[in-house]
């Protein structure tokens, strides 16, 4: 029998078009103990689906305040030993894929989990930004204050403090995400574009020393630590980053 406790945090903001889905696939699951969505002051029809689901807690933010926010805001109402995070905006994800996101942590192999939609191609140059990802509460609790202000940089941010700890990373086969464009509306598609950027921006250039912080907690870990197959279009990066800015770290 699993000995750990499972919680589930699911932050939304405007996914009215799939979160139904997500949902679905998660309220039925033999291997979660407790599901939490955070509503982050959705303006579209998100927080009505929500509701309609039975066995969820539902934390419902008056007004839209980010990502790492609502995250957290799971977290300390969450009652699990390991927290897995799930986005709204799924297709294809099921029992099976959140058994590979805790299965390595339950066995002690693995301190955190990352699991990346397989439409991620292109060398997956976005798998470290992932938001599927499973880690012991009892690693997180000491960084919950400085996550609640990462907004979209918080996958860097985790990437970064987790860095030197052991890491499973897979493909979730068969789940694709959903492009902005395809579920929202141009003016929200557009300030979310701006507010992820400008977040991720803000994250790597406030640091003491933005080129380390970029490398360790986004090429280093996934592409030179533990470099992957058929990533030619990063080689020359690669090469490059190793041989003249590694040793200046």
């Amino acid at each position: 029998m699993n000995k750990y406790i499972v919680s589930v945090i699911v932050p939304a903001y405007n996914e009215e078009k799939k979160i139904a889905g997500v949902l679905k696939s998660l309220v039925t699951s033999s291997l979660i103990d407790e599901l939490i969505v955070v509503n982050d002051g959705s303006s579209d029809k998100t927080l009505s689906i929500i509701r309609k689901f039975k066995k969820i807690k539902l934390i419902n933010l008056k007004k839209n305040h980010g990502k790492s926010y609502a995250i957290v805001k799971g977290i300390k109402k969450s009652k699990g030993d390991i927290i897995v995070f799930i986005d709204a905006d799924l297709t294809g994800f099921n029992d099976s894929h959140i058994k590979k996101l805790i299965n390595p942590l339950i066995a002690g192999k693995n301190d955190f989990a990352i699991g990346y939609p397989n439409d991620l191609k292109a060398d997956k140059l976005f798998l470290p930004l992932s938001g599927e990802r499973a880690y012991f509460k009892k690693d997180l609790a000491p960084h919950l204050k400085n996550m609640s202000e990462k907004g979209y940089g918080l996958e860097l941010y985790l990437n970064y403090i987790f860095r030197n700890k052991k890491m499973k990373l897979f493909p979730l086969d068969n789940v694709k995400t959903t492009l902005k464009y395809e579920k929202q509306s141009y003016d929200i598609v557009a300030k979310l574009f701006l507010v992820e950027s400008f977040d991720i921006l803000s994250e790597i250039l406030k640091q003491q020393n933005p080129v380390s912080y970029l490398l360790k907690s986004y090429l280093y870990s996934f592409y030179i630590k533990k470099p992957k197959k058929n990533n030619n279009q990063i080689d020359k990066l690669i090469k490059y980053i190793k041989s003249n800015l590694l040793q200046k770290i």
